[in-house]
């Protein structure tokens, strides 16, 4: 399913993407994204800001339920960390060179929604691969150490049910 936005849409979430990325100035990187920026396999954090809020609003828009905006201060991280990122149980999560999405633990029982912008020159097309239910895929086949979480493949993702708010 490929979602289109405007000109307009795609303007507000860059604009929030760079107030976040301001917000975290001078923030700690968990070791994990500390060690992808130090090899180079990270973009650069405005860029992924824009893209996570671009695939969250195409998400959102599509399913027809609220986006709960991720910007905060650092000082607000503890109290808003665990929010979803649209709805009231949906994780989005995009890919840009992987082939699987990753969840946690801290994901069981949030739908997780797969996409994936499709034009990283305007961020005006996001494409919804569907959705999957974590505990579904909390078996050893899926289990990936190196995340310490799950991955799954993209074409496991489906649209079975519309999740409901």
């Amino acid at each position: 399913m490929i979602i289109e936005l405007s000109k307009d849409e795609v303007r507000i979430c860059t604009q929030l993407a760079v107030e976040r990325w301001l917000a975290k100035w001078d923030s700690i990187d968990k070791p994990n994204y500390a060690e992808g920026k130090a090899n180079g396999k990270l973009e650069h954090e405005v860029l992924a800001n824009i893209r996570a809020n671009v695939c969250e609003w195409a998400a959102a828009k599509y399913y027809n339920v609220s986006w709960n905006v991720p910007f905060y201060p650092n000082d607000l991280h503890p109290l808003r960390k665990d929010l979803p990122d649209i709805g009231v149980s949906c994780e989005v999560r995009s890919v840009r060179t992987s082939n699987s999405i990753p969840f946690w633990t801290k994901d069981l029982y949030k739908l997780i929604i797969g996409t994936k912008c499709l034009d990283m020159e305007n961020f005006t097309q996001v494409y919804i691969f569907g959705h999957i239910e974590p505990q579904k895929f909390m078996i050893d086949d899926f289990f990936d150490e190196s995340i310490n979480g799950w991955r799954v493949p993209l074409e496991l993702f489906e649209f079975y049910d519309v999740p409901t708010p």
